[in-house]
């Protein structure tokens, strides 16, 4: 495992979850976060692990590695790093999108008469006004690789667009921050008790608090190559923990069986 020491000028960024405050620091081209609830870190590069057998491009998915971190004073922590993706592009968030138009997503989101796929449309519609962006089937995969992994952290702050001010172009980010996944909150999600009553307490994000709701946005291809994922995580000399349980109780669910690439499925 990298061993990442933290300059003691580095400028400590306190990133915000639904479940509080996460420290992360730039070093270099780096970014390093702090596991702060739990295993955070090893969700994280577990989560990527998932991106990387799947059809998706490397540019639409951000790798994390895990990492011993070692703070300016010497205590030490772990938690993981990725490399920075934006470059010279502004980070514009969904919810940040719609404040920058003089509105939010709450009128919609909050809506109760809206079913989840009219509050889904909804607010791609208003994206595509926004940016000229059409990521209905890339926000919907993104849903069901969420639901996957049980990422109950995709609120609006959590879906991101880059944005070019010299060619005045939009983009969507690659999928990064999955860290509030595979039950890695140990404060919430107590080691020791079943995973089947674990997964039940776990909530998903934006548009329904229902996993499986949000999973039948999606009804594009497969692209998850199941059969690789398998042999890469038994392979993998990380210690996962728990997050390697969660995950392969996740991959034998028939729920997601519509999510794995035909020929990858073969060995449970």
């Amino acid at each position: 495992m990298e061993t990442i020491h933290i300059p003691a000028d580095a400028i400590r960024i306190i990133s915000t979850s639904s479940k509080g405050d996460q420290s992360k620091w730039r070093v270099g081209d780096k970014w390093v976060k702090q596991n702060t609830r739990g295993y955070e870190g090893q969700a994280e590069v577990l989560a990527s692990l998932v991106l990387a057998h799947s059809t998706l491009k490397q540019t639409d998915y951000v790798m994390y590695h895990p990492c011993e971190i070692i703070l300016p004073y010497g205590d030490k922590s772990l938690g993981c790093y990725s490399h920075d993706f934006r470059g010279k592009l502004q980070e514009v968030t969904l919810e940040r999108l719609f404040e920058a138009n003089f509105t939010s997503t709450d009128p919609i989101l909050n809506n109760k008469s809206l079913s989840t796929g009219e509050k889904f449309e909804q607010i791609m519609e208003q994206v595509q006004e926004f940016t000229g962006l059409d990521v209905r089937v890339q926000i919907a995969q993104l849903l069901a690789f969420d639901a996957l992994i049980l990422n109950e952290d995709r609120h609006t702050n959590n879906i991101l667009f880059l944005y070019n001010p010299i060619e005045k172009t939009w983009q969507l980010a690659p999928i990064f921050d999955n860290g509030l996944s595979l039950l890695s909150d140990e404060k919430d999600y107590t080691q020791g008790k079943p995973l089947t009553i674990l997964k039940r307490k776990v909530k998903a994000k934006p548009f329904n608090s229902s996993f499986s709701k949000q999973l039948a946005l999606y009804t594009g291809p497969a692209f998850i190559k199941k059969q690789a994922l398998l042999e890469a995580i038994e392979s993998s000399t990380i210690d996962f923990g728990r997050a390697k349980q969660v995950l392969l109780s996740q991959l034998n669910d028939p729920i997601f069986k519509h999510l794995f690439v035909e020929g990858s499925e073969t060995h449970d």
